[in-house]
């Protein structure tokens, strides 16, 4: 089987992977030129990422994040309100994306290589990359995110739709943090929350993946409500682009950094407020709601973030995408050929995972944010 992938980000590379491993020819064709840029973004390990890490790139369990024994939620003053003992890995993006590349062959790893038509037909699909020539494949797979060039063409009527609020992220290097900023968060996932909002830290490995103390990063991420009314420009850089999915860092404009500097020395807990003022260049994002209501379309799919965005309170939106790629991949495997039949039953499970996840998505973050 021949099976092409757009998009190689996460998602794209776990598919492609879990494809190689059940016997296919696989390709990944990534839009962006070059390695892609973390920017520092921390995940929650789940057991489906985990698992791709150990059985599929080589990674013991201790190598793939930082381990967190306590869960605290901090009093506007600055100390504990409550703390208990909860054991979470915390891993990051940076590390997940390198440890995928090292697993999937790079001569079949394109970058660069926008999809830019495909047309399914009785044998196949056919496609066009750049400006290349058409290629024919078996099955194309969608895993090119939010803003799924796949998905615009199968379902054009399915649109990311926002969420009322906005995601403020930022990092800040343990040897730049201070040992005052360090008592209150290491070992621990730290929350503060406020009327309408939360924010929360934990500590992730290093850019480079170290996991050692004095190495590592604390991340943050601050929930703010925004009407969408004001969405535009605060979506717009200083470099004048209108950024959909995330205004990176150094681009945010001077007047909404300087706004959230004033809610920040009023809401703020001190540990919070300083990791905040620590922070060179924070970045943010939309939080976007999208669900699809099919996944498979003949002789092409959509995966990941592509059909379905849930919101980063589930902690699930790259563990749904690891589960959808371990999924197919045992599908296929045990399909005896019949692909058609193993798409079926691998939607069915997927659409049901991704509509639990959206729904307890939208009850986490409306409850924070607007209840």
């Amino acid at each position: 089987m021949k099976v092409v992938v757009a998009g190689g980000s996460l998602a794209g590379l776990m598919t492609g992977i879990e494809f190689r491993f059940a016997g296919a020819e696989v390709e990944i064709h990534e839009r962006s030129a070059g390695i892609l840029d973390d920017r520092g973004a921390g995940i929650v390990m789940q057991p489906e990422t985990l698992q791709m890490l150990t059985q599929r790139c080589g990674l013991a369990e201790e190598e793939s994040g930082v381990w967190l024994n306590y869960r605290q939620y901090l009093h506007p003053g600055g100390e504990p309100a409550t703390r208990q003992r909860m054991p979470q890995l915390m891993t990051s993006w940076g590390l997940l994306y390198r440890a995928l590349r090292r697993a999937f062959p790079p001569e079949r790893y394109y970058e660069g290589s926008p999809l830019t038509e495909f047309s399914c037909g009785e044998f196949g699909v056919s496609v066009r990359f750049g400006a290349g020539d058409v290629q024919r494949f078996d099955l194309l797979v969608g895993a090119d995110g939010a803003g799924s060039f796949v998905r615009q063409q199968l379902l054009p009527e399915v649109k990311p739709r926002y969420a009322g609020y906005v995601a403020w992220r930022g990092v800040v290097p343990e040897s730049e943090a201070g040992r005052a900023l360090l008592r209150t968060f290491d070992d621990h996932f730290t929350f503060q929350q406020m009327h309408h909002s939360h924010i929360l830290c934990y500590v992730i490995p290093g850019a480079a993946g170290e996991r050692e103390h004095g190495k590592r990063r604390l991340n943050w991420v601050w929930y703010w409500n925004v009407p969408e009314s004001e969405l535009f420009a605060l979506m717009t850089g200083c470099d004048g682009r209108l950024h959909d999915f995330s205004v990176p860092a150094g681009q945010v404009s001077a007047q909404f950094l300087a706004r959230q500097n004033a809610v920040a020395d009023e809401l703020l807990a001190p540990p919070f407020r300083a990791l905040w003022q620590a922070t060179r260049n924070p970045f943010l994002q939309p939080i976007l709601d999208l669900a699809v209501p099919r996944m498979v379309f003949d002789q092409a799919l959509l995966l990941g973030d592509a059909a379905f965005v849930p919101r980063p309170h589930t902690a699930a939106s790259t563990s749904k995408a690891a589960a959808n790629a371990i999924a197919l991949g045992e599908t296929i495997r045990a399909s005896s050929g019949d692909l058609d039949g193993a798409l079926g039953k691998w939607e069915s499970a997927q659409l049901t995972l991704g509509r639990q996840l959206e729904a307890q998505g939208r009850m986490l973050g409306n409850r924070s944010q607007f209840s």
